[in-house]
């Protein structure tokens, strides 16, 4: 058996050992195994794992499918035969061949334009091909894997993703968790990229301290695994005096929320108790939730009103009284991936914000606690503002801003945080630039001129 050590995987933590563990009950078992998580989490090493103990013979064939021009999608999948079009001087194997005997790794699946997934769906019915400008049908035994950073279900329901390529894909899901939620497996994965280094530059490198290792852990690692890889090879580049440099590697650690935090002390006010209008908004906030979760169905199985434990009817009541209604399809919010959407944005642009040099000057003397209160309210207020179901009620999120002293130079460096934020959480081209004409529309008030 291939020790997780041999193909790069290190972790100690309850959450990671149950994903191992998934990998290995599914690996000989041949079933299309959809791996879903943020970005950055080893979502590739557990492909290599579920491969490498499948006991298949041919290769791991990995494609990237962000990165396949949509009018070459056929022949990299599916190879070409010579003169099939300009440019093609002979015959060439695309992926499906290369894999032939072994694993066909489909990264960033939900890449894939919509209107060329009907093609990958026929090619995995069967497993049967043409190559372009061929009429010979070929058969290939490949065992197919495939992984995405997005939400596939929310894909679907946006029209962006065929229903029946997702069923083929998700018979048997992964889901890698965050680093943020598992920080039990810092420290080994920063010894594991040490000694990497170590051997790559045959030098050997001081140990990070107690200190040092806390400053990681408090760290909310928003690009996850890959960024305290980049992080630890920069503190060796920089490390000098028998010195691991760190703190020059990670300017401060992030003040985003901790795994450790208990989630009811951060959402309780400092005062220690709910008025009567924060309650409302907490009740407003667990229905909306709900509906979400359920697709806006009321009753049934899996309706919101079974997910809350309350009666349809007395669900019902409470959305009239509560005037929610359902968002127009065509909304931002919507588009977005409605509050959850807007939740995993908000955790990634503050995860950014906070680990900035200049920017994180602004939350010098916040707490965890206060910190998720402001994500909290960046939700409440974005909900509203993008077509939400909810009306944002709170403080003047303008004029909170204006008095803080933010310069140009600011909404420069944030105005990179955010367009890096939305490109992490692969937000499309119209949603983006909608996104991004919003925040550039509150810069003439907040930004001392």
């Amino acid at each position: 058996m291939v020790s997780q050590e041999a193909i790069g995987i290190v972790g100690v933590s309850p959450l990671w050992l149950r994903v191992l563990e998934q990998g290995r009950a599914v690996a000989s078992a041949d079933a299309t195994v959809l791996i879903l998580g943020e970005s950055g989490v080893g979502k590739e090493l557990v492909a290599h794992q579920i491969h490498e103990l499948s006991g298949r013979t041919g290769p791991l064939v990995t494609v990237n499918c962000a990165s396949v021009p949509r009018d070459l999608f056929e022949s990299e999948f599916f190879g070409h035969v010579r003169g099939a079009f300009t440019g093609a001087t002979r015959d060439r194997k695309g992926r499906f061949e290369a894999a032939d005997g072994g694993t066909l790794f489909l990264d960033e699946v939900a890449e894939i334009p919509v209107e060329l997934q009907s093609k990958l769906l026929r090619a995995l019915q069967d497993l049967t091909f043409q190559r372009v400008g061929d009429h010979r049908t070929r058969r290939v035994d490949v065992r197919l894997m495939a992984a995405t950073n997005r939400d596939l279900a929310r894909e679907v329901s946006l029209g962006r993703f065929r229903r029946d390529l997702y069923f083929r894909l998700s018979v048997f899901p992964i889901e890698v968790p965050p680093l943020r939620a598992r920080p039990e497996d810092i420290p080994p994965l920063v010894e594991r990229f040490l000694t990497l280094f170590e051997v790559k530059n045959d030098r050997v490198l001081p140990r990070p301290s107690d200190g040092q290792l806390h400053h990681l852990l408090t760290h909310d690692w928003p690009g996850n695994v890959r960024e305290l890889k980049n992080v630890v090879e920069r503190a060796c580049i920089l490390s000098r005096d028998g010195v691991l440099a760190l703190e020059e590697a990670l300017p401060r650690p992030s003040r985003s929320s901790s795994p450790q935090d208990d989630l009811a002390t951060a959402q309780t006010p400092a005062r220690g108790f709910f008025t009567a209008a924060e309650l409302k908004q907490l009740e407003l906030s667990s229905v909306v939730a709900a509906m979400e979760a359920a697709g806006w169905r009321v009753s049934g199985s899996g309706g919101a009103a079974e997910l809350l434990g309350v009666k349809p009817s007395t669900l019902s009541s409470r959305l009239k009284a509560m005037a929610v209604e359902r968002p127009e399809p065509s909304s931002l919010y919507v588009r977005l991936g409605g509050r959850r959407g807007l939740v995993a944005f908000a955790r990634e642009l503050f995860g950014r914000v906070l680990s900035d040099a200049q920017l994180g000057r602004f939350w010098e003397d916040r707490s965890n606690a206060g910190v998720l209160r402001e994500e909290r309210l960046l939700v409440d207020y974005l909900s509203g503002a993008s077509g939400g179901p909810r009306v944002y009620v709170g403080r003047d999120m303008r004029a909170a801003h204006r008095d803080l002293g933010i310069t140009a130079e600011d909404w420069s460096v944030f105005r990179g945080h955010l367009a890096a934020s939305l490109d992490a959480l692969r937000i499309a081209d119209d949603e983006h630039q909608e996104f991004r004409a919003f925040a550039e529309s509150l810069k003439s008030e907040i930004v001392r001129t």
